[in-house]
């Protein structure tokens, strides 16, 4: 498809009642997508925005940006899923925090296991219809091009598509045997590599705290680092590539 085709709001919104206009990060560039992309695109904006319960914690006060930015992002994520698909229905509320927090237990790379290292986080997915929750700071910074190859509502968004079988394993909901196998191939072999040789610098490490957390860094990459994805990744790319049924590299 040749030009480019930006999904999202203008630079600023103006928010009724408070007299202010306010900067909206929720401009999205996304070539790749197509008419029918953008508008599937728009509609899952629009429903996450009317169906899921929106709450900031701790004295943080909720934005219309706040909210626009999130469901840019997670909308693109499924772009080119049908409404009736409804890919999100397991996302119900998004709770929003001013700054990272310490997680002092996880799972484990091994299902069953835990990991007690603590760790700090920018966002957490709880399981099934639990909230999202996001640090509103790293969502700003990374929707203002900070921190290439990183986006938390990517992250967590991509914890809920995993969860849609009913497990937290990695493998999101495929259609064929087949492709589960070619899922299995690929995406486990190169998680094992990330956890022998460490990161290069595409992947992080975190990625290799498990298969779920794999898939979900690998979706950060695919959304902002495509072309690294595919250059150094291919296998990858195209894996999650026939999930997120979308090419980012054109």
């Amino acid at each position: 498809m040749q030009g480019s085709r930006v999904a999202g709001d203008t630079a600023t919104r103006f928010l009724p009642g408070d007299g202010q206009t306010v900067h909206v990060l929720a401009t999205i560039d996304a070539p790749w997508l197509t008419d029918a992309d953008l508008e599937r695109y728009e509609w899952h904006r629009r429903d996450l925005r009317r169906r899921v319960r929106w709450e900031a914690a701790r004295g943080l006060e909720l934005t219309e940006s706040m909210i626009d930015t999130t469901t840019a992002f997670a909308a693109l994520m499924v772009a080119a899923y049908e409404p009736r698909e409804a890919p999100f229905h397991l996302v119900t509320a998004v709770v929003f925090r001013d700054g990272t927090y310490l997680d002092r237990e996880r799972p484990g790379p091994v299902r069953g296991s835990v990991d007690a290292s603590p760790r700090r986080l920018a966002g957490q997915s709880g399981h099934g219809r639990g909230p999202v929750v996001l640090d509103w700071r790293t969502v700003e910074r990374q929707a203002n091009g900070r921190g290439r190859g990183t986006n938390v509502v990517i992250h967590e968004f991509a914890h809920k598509l995993d969860q849609l079988d009913g497990a937290a394993d990695g493998m999101p909901p495929l259609p064929s045997r087949s492709a589960r196998e070619q899922w299995t191939q690929t995406i486990g072999t190169n998680f094992r590599r990330l956890r022998r040789r460490g990161s290069d610098g595409l992947v992080r490490m975190y990625g290799a705290s498990s298969p779920a957390e794999y898939f979900a860094v690998t979706s950060e990459v695919f959304f902002t680092r495509p072309d690294d994805l595919r250059e150094r990744l291919p296998r990858v790319y195209e894996r999650l590539a026939e999930f997120y049924r979308q090419r980012p590299t054109g």
